[in-house]
């Protein structure tokens, strides 16, 4: 499993930074977070697939986090992509793409669907990318806090609006528990011949085996192990800090959390509503955070001596920070119950670029 970050700047690309995304890749299928501008020159520099199945969440409808979207589709068009696409977002992702069909020729047949969430209604708008304009789309309502927008096998996606100037949803990507730990050495003790070790580990939850006559719980008898927790990624989008923040996020392995300014423009951050990096670091520390990227940059911050700032005043609240970078490639392995990272550089050093 892996993160590659695509653009970590806000509003204005820079030397170094694309605006906002990235990506998470896990197990053949992809999904991408927020495109800003020139995504699909960043899809090449990081020689991410262009056919493989893809999920596009949008967090809000501002520039830097969806202009790069149509060049995007346009790529893959011009590929002859087969692989479908699901697009997930706000209000109004629906018709800025059909306008983009409309006024100058997008064609993606590979587009599946388009589904916009609603936070007044708490409804989810599904609308098919091949049909007219005017038709009148799947709703589903939703009463949970945290909406589920997405589901596999294997992981879930939801999604809560948090608190910015337009409406804008917060992610998170929840791996589903993973299969208990076998035991062979229970297993030999209750005299199991081997021949039925690899049936008793493909048992779905709950079932029994028998065996030689017995009726075997696995998990009952200590063979196989309490179902382990599946990797959980959170993504803040821009927001100040917020209660639902804090719902969405809360016992993430990693927070990918918008750092726009330092403590120093905190009038700022209040009155555009985004977030500092101490406040970042705070909403980690504050609800179990195990890493903590930091991205989403004010140009204010280019250079390696800049970003320590906002390194710095994070890392007073928070232990294991990250200040992201493009092309920034984040390999999660897991140990036992827990995760780990692969060793990366605090802070990049840009001054031979």
């Amino acid at each position: 499993m892996e993160i590659v970050f695509l653009g970590t700047s806000c509003a204005i690309p820079t030397r170094t930074r694309n605006l906002s995304s990235f990506i998470i890749l896990y197990n053949g299928t992809q999904i991408l977070i927020d495109a800003g501008e020139d995504i699909q020159r960043q899809f090449e520099k990081a020689s991410l697939k262009l056919n493989s199945p893809l999920i596009i969440l949008i967090s809000h409808m501002h520039g830097d986090h969806v202009i790069g979207l149509p060049g995007l589709l346009f790529h893959f068009n011009l590929i002859d992509r087969t692989s479908k696409v699901k697009i997930i977002g706000p209000p109004g992702i629906f018709s800025y793409l059909m306008a983009h069909k409309y006024l100058i020729g997008l064609k993606a047949d590979y587009l599946s669907e388009i589904v916009e969430i609603d936070k007044s209604s708490r409804k989810l708008y599904y609308y098919d990318f091949q049909k007219p304009l005017n038709q009148s789309p799947k709703e589903i309502y939703s009463s949970s806090e945290c909406i589920k927008v997405h589901q596999e096998k294997d992981f879930k996606i939801y999604a809560i609006p948090v608190d910015h100037s337009i409406p804008t949803w917060a992610f998170r990507f929840q791996e589903e528990k993973r299969p208990g730990k076998f035991n062979p050495v229970r297993a030999n003790e209750l005299s199991i011949p081997k021949i039925y070790w690899s049936k008793i580990q493909e048992l779905e939850e709950n079932k029994t085996i028998e065996i030689n006559g017995r009726e075997i719980d696995p998990v009952k008898e200590g063979i196989i192990g309490p179902k382990r927790p599946g990797i959980s990624i959170s993504y803040s989008a821009d927001t100040r800090p917020c209660d639902n923040l804090g719902k969405i996020i809360r016992n993430s392995d990693i927070l990918i959390c918008e750092s726009t300014y330092s403590s120093l423009f905190n009038n700022l951050a209040i009155e555009k509503k985004h977030m500092t990096a101490k406040e970042s670091a705070l909403m980690a520390k504050d609800f179990n955070i195990k890493y903590l990227f930091l991205t989403h940059f004010s140009n204010r911050f280019e250079d390696e001596d800049e970003l320590k700032k906002l390194y710095d005043e994070a890392k007073y609240e928070f232990e294991n920070i990250y200040i992201a970078y493009d092309l920034m490639r984040v390999k999660i392995k897991r140990n036992q119950n827990e995760i780990e990272i692969e060793n990366l550089p605090k802070i990049k050093n840009y001054k031979n670029e």
